[in-house]
């Protein structure tokens, strides 16, 4: 391999259990380095392609139950082997498995433990790779849907298959050594160039959205997306698909190229945050009908701009809602945000009685986001037809001090959304004000 990895590689086998990281890291190291059963993270060393290579194997959380604090502390020691930090973070996914939104946070909960960067280092591993059939892997990532879309963009859209079948390990640890190679690479260019890089294939990947609505669905096209970060500026890229992709030459940021907004809808139980959601995006992408007690997230263009929604679980007052999952769940909500879109957090007020109890709960809830959040918050007036030609101003000075509050923590910047209209005037202006922040 080039001599630009380094004296030696190190690499950190993360997944859920069963999703054969052991397997993986036998292959890469070419030996029977790791046990199928890991109940402790351990590190092994090899040569493979000519290049002296570490991996640390950790053992697997779980997705369906709560994940023993052992194994969670496994994972952190798994870091410390790595000794300084790894070149890679291998996130193991099994092809033979959904990678469904309780497996995406039963992930995302794990790495927020490490206490590291991930995702610049970050690559999705598909173990079982055999197992496809006679399915590309792009298929198989179109037919995972969304979740798994959101982890590769993560990623960098960084990603490699592996078989079981001996004779095909050869080639896709070429291929691997190869991804892992562009990868450091591209992360030691400056940061601004980086960035700039993301926005332009950004906006490429939501031109393809556009052509791609079918029946108010979007789908992300992943040839498009593959491994984001190759980056051989000007030059042509034959995907695997076998369509050839000309990117552009990544020299100066177009002018008035504005970034993807997310906004992550927070507030109490029936204050019509799955109803708002709908309306901003103009499609009925949330249950309005039930309780949330999930993340869930929406992608839309609207006014021309790439929006995504998060719907988060609603606090209660009365023990309707599980105060620790609610918390839970909100501070998991960002994960769901494009990668480099512009954050921002839309806290439902129902137009009612706003009082001293409502304002501790939203403190409360709140702070789980940071100390920043309040510098990224909007307050959303909702069911301002209540509002029965009063102004929303005289709403305000009614309520009293508890409301006050909460609009002077956010620099008084509130809109008032009409529940029973899809005008779209009130849509643009909170957009607006987010653009702004």
């Amino acid at each position: 391999m080039a001599a630009s990895y380094g004296p030696e590689l190190i690499l950190l086998l993360l997944g859920e259990k069963q999703s054969g990281k052991s397997s993986a890291g036998n292959t890469i190291l070419g030996k029977p380095a790791f046990c199928r059963k890991t109940t402790r993270s351990c590190r092994e060393s090899g040569t493979t392609c000519g290049r002296r290579v570490t991996v640390v194997d950790t053992p697997g959380w779980l997705s369906h139950s709560t994940t023993p604090h052992r194994v969670s502390q496994e994972l952190c020691r798994g870091l410390t082997l790595c000794h300084s930090e790894p070149d890679v973070i291998l996130l193991v996914l099994p092809i033979t498995s959904t990678f469904s939104p309780e497996e995406w946070r039963a992930m995302q909960a794990q790495l927020s433990l490490l206490q590291t960067p991930i995702w610049q280092r970050a690559m999705v591993l598909f173990t079982h790779g055999d197992k496809l059939g006679g399915l590309s892997i792009q298929e198989h990532i179109r037919q995972q849907g969304q979740t798994l879309h959101w982890l590769l963009e993560r990623c960098g859209n960084r990603y490699q298959v592996m078989t079981n079948q001996s004779g095909a390990s050869e080639d896709q640890l070429t291929e691997l050594f190869e991804k892992i190679q562009r990868m450091i690479q591209t992360n030691k260019r400056p940061r601004e160039i980086q960035d700039r890089m993301y926005k332009l294939l950004r906006r490429d990947v939501s031109m393809k959205e556009d052509r791609r609505v079918q029946g108010g669905q979007e789908e992300i096209e992943m040839r498009v997306m593959y491994d984001v970060h190759d980056g051989r500026p000007g030059q042509r890229k034959q995907t695997t698909s076998g369509e050839a992709w000309v990117p552009r030459v990544f020299e100066a940021e177009p002018a008035g190229l504005k970034p993807a907004l997310c906004l992550v809808l927070l507030g109490r139980r029936k204050s019509a945050k799955s109803s708002a959601g709908n309306i901003i995006l103009d499609s009925e992408v949330f249950q309005t009908d039930m309780k949330t007690t999930r993340c869930s997230a929406g992608h839309r263009k609207v006014s021309g701009l790439p929006v995504t929604v998060v719907d988060t679980p609603g606090w209660s007052l009365f023990g309707l809602a599980n105060p620790r999952q609610v918390r839970m769940e909100i501070s998991w909500s960002t994960s769901l945000c494009p990668a480099r879109s512009k954050v921002s957090f839309v806290l439902a007020v129902p137009v009612d009685t706003f009082r001293e109890k409502d304002r501790r709960a939203v403190e409360t809830y709140l702070s789980v986001l940071g100390s920043d959040v309040w510098r990224s918050t909007v307050v959303l007036f909702t069911y301002g037809e209540e509002l029965r030609g009063r102004t929303v101003e005289n709403h305000i000075e009614r309520s009293g001090e508890p409301l006050k509050w909460v609009l002077d923590r956010c620099g008084r910047r509130y809109q008032v959304l009409d529940t029973n209209t899809r005008d779209k005037t009130q849509v643009n202006q909170l957009l607006q004000m987010i653009e702004r922040l």
